[in-house]
């Protein structure tokens, strides 16, 4: 489980950080430094009847539902689709890059994998190319390092487009605590940003460490490990997201509710699928109608199940 298990077309799956280094503090003006603490508002995707936009934090459709799938806002810019071609919008819903793209993720570390054909490359937010590398696979940047694949194996590189970890595993998952999920020979296991391997490979499944935990697979339950192995919550689970905010999905029973951080069910399983938090706010679906829940666990946007016949329900999933 993964941000936003958007499918509505049940496409295979496509998955927020800048940094900046300010050399003066007393060189910033007043107006600046007011604007530059002002968080950037709330927008998260909507289906509506088949449309997809946006609606902001009191659930007020903010970008009208025009395009036939829309990614979560990772940075001032969310990935878009019309009439089959991938562009790219700002939070005003402008249009900052015309749909012309076979397919896009979103914008971190200010590059963005696109694929056109059967390549992919990294763009800068104004279309030109981040770097010349061409990759038969990509993810968007995390923690300072993207998932590329050469020659059916998998690496990464930096935001210069230097291939820092090698293409050498089967599969991986992004970086998140300055530790990444690879596997290698069936079996997982985990690396910091220079290769290194922090954990062995013994696993069979796992999510990425969030928060210093991570979800493992033991005995067919899922459970949790700290960065150095050890257990830190009981494997007891059906299946497992990833914590965000706090709180992290769990299923059991065949329904998903919420634990925090130390094991404790914050939320009953209710609910047929959930996504994490993000934004103060995560995506589940009940009965076939998918809501968002706010911090307090209240919905505060359902979708609208009054359309005409045929109009799909489920949203549009971008992989982590």
């Amino acid at each position: 489980m993964s941000r936003l298990f958007l499918s509505a077309l049940h496409q295979p799956h496509l998955d927020r950080r800048f940094f900046c280094k300010i050399a003066s503090a007393a060189a910033i003006s007043p107006g600046l430094l007011l604007h530059a603490q002002q968080p950037a508002r709330i927008l998260l995707p909507v289906n509506v009847c088949g449309s997809f936009g946006y609606i902001d934090g009191k659930s007020v459709l903010t970008i009208p539902a025009r395009y036939d799938a829309a990614l979560p806002f990772a940075t001032d810019w969310a990935a878009v689709r019309r009439n089959g071609k991938w562009g790219y919008i700002d939070r005003s819903g402008e249009e900052t890059l015309a749909p012309q793209y076979d397919e896009a993720r979103n914008f971190r570390y200010n590059c963005s994998p696109v694929r056109v054909g059967s390549e992919w490359h990294f763009i800068r937010p104004d279309g030109s190319e981040a770097f010349p590398q061409r990759f038969e696979l990509t993810r968007s940047f995390q923690d300072g390092r993207a998932r590329v694949r050469v020659n059916d194996k998998w690496g990464f590189i930096d935001p210069s487009g230097a291939l820092v970890i090698p293409a050498i595993y089967q599969t991986v998952h992004g970086y998140s605590d300055e530790i990444a999920p690879v596997q290698s020979n069936d079996k997982w296991g985990f690396i910091d940003k220079e290769g290194k391997t922090i954990l062995p490979f013994r696993y069979d499944t796992v999510t990425s460490f969030n928060a210093g935990v991570c979800a493992i697979v033991e005995n067919g339950k899922w459970g949790f490990i700290h960065r150095d192995g050890s257990e830190a919550l009981p494997a007891r689970w059906e299946k497992t997201g990833e914590f965000a905010e706090g709180l992290c999905p769990v299923k059991l029973g065949g329904k998903w509710g919420l634990i925090d951080l130390t094991g404790k069910l914050v939320l009953t399983p209710t609910y047929d699928e959930m996504d994490s938090f993000d934004n103060g706010h995560i995506m589940v679906t009940l009965n076939d109608q998918l809501m968002y829940l706010d911090k307090a666990l209240q919905p505060v946007w359902k979708q609208d199940r009054n359309c005409s016949s045929g109009t799909n329900y489920k949203m549009y999933k971008a992989p982590a």
